[in-house]
């Protein structure tokens, strides 16, 4: 009989979200305990949380196998977890959390504001803010491909438009030249695979490509991984969009940008406009700064790419960086909703209220800046520790392609040189060269004439210079005294006393060690 293997414990990642994912996921209460359950096959893990000090504070399901009691969602309920569940290919299936703020003036408010000019107002507002976000977030676009003059001035153009567009069409309008402009400026952007895995690429994987998906003609069902990872995010952040909208009393399907559809959050949709390009940058710097796997994407029959764990759990763990975001936005037109600023709301999202009254930032959701994606290994795409260019399976290649790099360059060549009886050091211009810089060195030491109060001898020397040289890297001595490294490193060691030519030089330079070391002591005293 084969013994079942121990299933792995389930706990939130720092930010309190809990990512569960595979077949038969399962999540139900036994004994006041939310016992959790995901996996695939034997690769199963498994957890139990208290209501007290859990640290959960977001459940998020990856995938449509499983089951969820009701003893479990009314759990999450009363702790005030949300819950999200995402389709495999990024689309929000639910999103659940406490009910919020019972305001039945506020939700008549909505109801009425698509044909009234508050309406417009609140629609003008959330595509301007994202039209100049997006202008700001092409300067980090122009780090990694050069973005046209031509784009920059049509985003200042539909800038603009905006501010004297008078009717929603018009605001939508605009909004669409802006996006071509802006994604146009996104499609020669690079990604970095993994080199084992570069040759096992589609061309299409390279780079971002072009935002509409040739199987939707929309950004729906991404055929590369980069548009893939920006749809996916764009799904969290609508979760998070709908869970707002429920804390602050608004209803989520009723929209004053977005045409009234079933089954969707056109409210939800409307709210993340302005937050979609902060969205935008966190992806930059991700392709910037990440080696990305093969083994993270897989391409359906259809030719959709998906994204695969880990990193669905990685993008899914950023849920509440979005909710600050988007909270915010979502306070602001409750209140503007109300006729006013919104600054006399409530805003149990972003903690205005309370950070204004004491002396804060009125907006800690924006303040608290983006996360950073880790760095992975550019041979295998893997996590590295901290201070690390490779992870210890690849650092035998980075060894062996240095060693081949500096044969090619330098080593290798001298090496081929002097297998076939050349020595290079040795030739004729070599010998010349060495000649000449001997004879320098010979007649500085002769004109030099000794100042009047110094005193020559090794034991001066190693009183008074030599000290200050301790501090000092060999090549600072071999600078300021116009010598070679090696004979530097042996007058630092002491074991060469130089020229007394030199000393004033290796003095001057000695003694600034000296202020130096002193000058951080200070300092570290002051710290203390």
């Amino acid at each position: 009989m084969q013994i079942e293997p121990n299933p792995a414990c389930l706990a939130p990642g720092p930010s309190g979200v809990l990512v569960l994912d595979g077949y038969g996921v399962r999540v139900r209460v036994d004994h006041g305990r939310l016992i959790v359950a995901d996996g695939i096959g034997r690769h199963r893990r498994a957890g139990q949380f208290a209501r007290a000090g859990s640290g959960l504070r977001r459940l998020v399901i990856l995938g449509n196998t499983g089951a969820v009691s009701f003893d479990a969602l009314r759990w999450l309920a009363d702790v005030g977890v949300g819950f999200v569940q995402l389709d495999p290919d990024g689309r929000v299936l639910a999103a659940t959390a406490g009910l919020g703020r019972d305001d039945p003036t506020l939700r008549r408010a909505q109801a009425i504001a698509i044909d009234t000019a508050t309406g417009d107002g609140i629609a003008r507002r959330l595509i301007s803010e994202k039209v100049a976000a997006q202008a700001d977030t092409l300067a980090a676009v122009d780090r990694l491909a050069p973005v046209a003059s031509e784009i920059i001035a049509t985003m200042a153009d539909v800038g603009q438009r905006l501010h004297v567009s008078t009717s929603r069409d018009e605001i939508r309008t605009a909004e669409a030249i802006g996006a071509a402009a802006y994604w146009s400026a996104w499609s020669p952007v690079p990604l970095r695979f993994a080199r084992r895995d570069e040759l096992r690429l589609p061309d299409t994987w390279r780079t971002f490509g072009v935002r509409t998906s040739p199987i939707t003609a929309s950004p729906r069902l991404a055929v590369n991984p980069a548009n893939a990872i920006l749809n996916y995010l764009y799904a969290i952040l609508e979760a998070e969009a709908r869970l707002a909208c429920l804390t602050i009393g608004l209803d989520p399907g009723l929209g004053v940008l977005h045409a009234d559809q079933k089954n969707r959050d056109s409210l939800a949709l409307d709210v993340v406009e302005p937050i979609r390009p902060v969205v935008d940058r966190y992806v930059l710097e991700m392709l910037r700064e990440r080696v990305l796997r093969a083994s993270d994407f897989v391409e359906t029959r259809q030719g959709v790419c998906r994204i695969l764990a880990p990193l669905t759990h990685e993008l899914a763990a950023t849920a509440l960086t979005w909710r600050g975001f988007v909270g915010s936005v979502v306070e602001r037109v409750a209140g503007l909703l109300h006729g006013g600023d919104g600054a006399a709301q409530p805003a149990p999202i972003s903690g205005r209220n309370r950070s204004v009254g004491r002396g804060r930032a009125a907006d800690p959701g924006r303040a608290a800046g983006l996360p950073r994606s880790p760095r992975t290994c550019p041979y295998c795409g893997g996590p590295l520790k901290p201070g690390r260019r490779t992870c210890d399976g690849c650092r035998p290649d980075l060894l062996a392609e240095t060693s081949q790099r500096l044969m090619a360059t330098g080593l290798g060549k001298l090496a081929l040189r002097r297998a076939s009886g050349e020595q290079p050091g040795h030739t004729a211009g070599a010998n010349q060269l060495r000649g000449r810089r001997v004879s320098e060195q010979a007649e500085a030491a002769q004109s030099w004439r000794s100042p009047g109060d110094a005193i020559d001898g090794p034991d001066v020397f190693r009183v008074q210079v030599l000290p200050g040289l301790q501090g000092r890297s060999v090549l600072e001595i071999a600078r300021a005294a116009g010598i070679g490294t090696t004979y530097a490193s042996l007058i630092r060691r002491g074991w060469r006393v130089p020229h007394p030519r030199l000393w004033l030089p290796l003095r001057a330079l000695g003694s600034t060690s000296v202020a130096e070391s002193t000058a951080r002591d200070q300092v570290d005293a002051e710290r203390s």
